[in-house]
């Protein structure tokens, strides 16, 4: 019985080792795509075992995303093709199913993945994905200083781990134990550069783009900002006239010097690993070459610099409008791409990332800006002509707020990583909760409280949508659907406060949600005079939410000159708050006077009031 029991004993154990090794199974090696931004490249499960590797295979150079699925206490090293043990992502011991996650930048073919263990820890699924470039514009503070500063703090939480990538000021003073940790995860530092005005030759553009690249050591490339590319300036037969042809020319000699120091960049052993983007703006949805000629976009091709294509969307008016922009969006990328092929795997798509004054692409107060930055990213992710785009990027956290700058990040988590294919939002795009918000429908669906007669009339003055800094798109045109333009004039009286209100609609108890307002004082606006802003007339008065709970912290006003018009600017005030519903309705007031038991001057003063925004916040 004893000599049973021990080969009991000896098949059992060598049955669990057997177990314990066989548990170890390729699940998927190949390339699976979840949709035209991600791939799965390899997915394993039960990796018990240290010094187990695996093969996998990128299609075209990029980017890769690895998560480790992990339990126990110690120390997993992953690395890539025998990298050295310094180049490993490290994971290190957590609760069960906790998940680490890496990013690699690596060439075109087969590789192998590798895990080291050290001590008593192991990985239960390993996936590998081909993923886009990630790009987040950057570590720029917003134009509205109440929302805190961008800094890697703000980010760590909803950006960072979404990224690939930040465009930071050329000369910003980063301490070098973030460089470290930044390169440790395989992530690139950008440059912001511009294009040099006094450069003539091919020797000028290139001494003036590696002075950056030089004086930025921290710094894994340059992002120039910008080349154009504008419609066509005449019909395809139409003879140019002598001074046209001639700065035509000139167009195209300056585009052949940029070629060429591109391609000198591109040569010289000093910038071998340096990536230089080329931020592409202008009025052009297709690509036109009448004015960069036939060969600088494919010269951008050869030399791997990423062409970052520039694509403010703005808000449209109604769902048939959004539907067609959207539309034309795709193709124009269709048309790049058709007249070089190509060009969309060398693409950095370049979505405007301006949500608030003084320079705003959110410029309808019943349009759910969130839901239309989804809707544009669903459509990178889901239509035919918009696979193989080879990165994304939102420009610029300078001119949007925290909440936006934050959404990029679940967006990227959302579409670029995670590979999905619906809505991350739930949410309409036309929003519901507060009607006729622009008072373009004078002051029908408002409740007005007059202190005395002729104290609260509507108005409007021309291109004030945009002196707000609502913007139509590249070049500043005038709105031809003169949004923003109409808005409630208040004059205060000593009489008595002038009021005017709404019942807010279509609220989810317990949801997060904004309120956004402009207000100005309306002669500063009809006849400018130029005011330092301790000098401007403040707004005079207070908003009330009732039935729901504000959030005092995340709520402030602040004032901001306008630009680029009217050439004197105005100080116009900008109003946000965050609340919580309570209930599906709620109430909005809004008061000329600090409190209606107390008489608030200077009497006389009028104020503007106009997009009375309310939309769902993401925390």
């Amino acid at each position: 019985m004893r000599a049973t029991l021990i080969v009991s004993i000896l098949l059992s154990l060598f049955a669990s080792e057997f177990a314990a090794t066989a548990k170890t199974k390729v699940l998927f090696s190949g390339e699976k795509k979840q949709n035209n931004l991600v791939s799965v490249l390899l997915e394993v499960a039960s990796i018990s075992k240290s010094g187990n590797s695996f093969s996998f295979t990128r299609s075209s150079q990029g980017w890769i995303f690895i998560s480790a699925t992990h339990q126990g206490n110690g120390t997993v090293y992953i690395t890539l093709d025998d990298a050295p043990r310094e180049d490993a992502i490290v994971v290190t011991g957590g609760e069960t199913g906790s998940v680490a996650e890496g990013v690699r930048h690596i060439a075109k073919g087969e590789h192998r993945i590798r895990l080291d263990y050290k001590r008593d820890i192991r990985v239960d699924k390993l996936v590998v994905k081909a993923i886009p470039e990630l790009i987040h514009c950057g570590l720029f503070d917003p134009a509205i200083k109440s929302y805190g500063h961008y800094d890697m703090n703000f980010l760590k939480k909803d950006v960072l781990p979404n990224v690939t990538g930040l465009i930071v000021p050329h000369n910003i003073n980063l301490p070098q134990s973030v460089v470290d940790d930044w390169r440790r995860r395989g992530k690139k530092l950008i440059a912001q550069a511009g294009v040099s005005r006094e450069g003539k030759t091919a020797d000028d553009h290139f001494k003036y783009w590696t002075h950056f690249l030089d004086t930025a050591p921290f710094a894994d490339g340059i992002i120039i900002d910008e080349f154009i590319v504008n419609n066509p300036s005449t019909r395809p037969g139409t003879p140019l006239s002598p001074e046209r042809q001639a700065r035509r020319e000139q167009q195209l000699q300056r585009h052949r010097a940029y070629e060429e120091a591109f391609t000198r960049m591109r040569a010289d052993e000093r910038y071998q690993d340096k990536t230089v983007y080329a931020y592409v703006g202008g009025s052009g949805k297709k690509l036109n070459q009448e004015s960069i000629g036939p060969t600088f976009v494919r010269t951008l091709i050869n030399c791997d610099y990423p062409i970052a294509l520039e694509r403010y969307l703005f808000e449209r008016s109604s769902k048939p409008a959004s539907k067609a922009a959207l539309q034309e969006f795709v193709e124009g990328i269709a048309d790049w791409e058709a007249k070089e092929p190509g060009a969309k795997r060398n693409m950095l798509l370049t979505f405007g990332l301006f949500s608030m004054p003084p320079g705003g692409i959110n410029k309808l107060p019943n349009v759910d800006y969130h839901v239309w930055m989804d809707q544009q990213m669903n459509i990178v992710a889901n239509h035919p002509a918009m696979s193989d785009i080879g990165g994304l990027n939102w420009w610029t956290s300078l001119q949007a707020d925290e909440e936006t700058v934050r959404f990029v990040g679940k967006l990227y988590r959302h579409y670029a990583i995670a590979g999905q294919t619906k809505m991350l939002t739930k949410d309409p795009l036309f929003l519901t909760h507060i009607r006729n918000a622009d008072f373009e429908k004078g002051i029908e669906d408002w409740t007005l409280q007059h202190a005395e007669e002729g104290a609260i009339q509507p108005k409007s003055f021309p291109r004030y949508g945009r002196i707000e800094g609502r913007y139509m798109g590249l070049g500043r045109p005038s709105d031809p659907e003169h949004i923003g333009d109409t808005f409630l004039l208040m004059k205060r009286s000593e009489k008595g406060p002038n009021t005017f209100s709404q019942t807010i609609r279509h609220l989810k108890p317990g949801r997060l949600y904004s309120m956004k307002m402009f207000t100005c004082d309306y002669r500063d606006l009809v006849n400018p005079k130029a005011k330092t802003m301790d000098k401007a007339n403040k707004f005079i008065g207070r908003v009330v939410l009732e039935g729901v709970e504000v959030d005092t912290a995340k709520s402030f006003t602040e004032m901001y000159a306008s630009n680029p018009e009217p050439p004197i600017p105005v100080w116009i005030t900008y109003h946000w708050k965050v609340f919580r519903a309570k209930g599906s309705t709620a109430k909005l007031i809004v008061s000329d006077w600090e409190s209606d038991q107390k008489p608030s001057g200077p009497f006389g003063q009028e104020q503007t009031f106009n997009f009375l925004e309310i939309e769902p916040y993401h925390e």
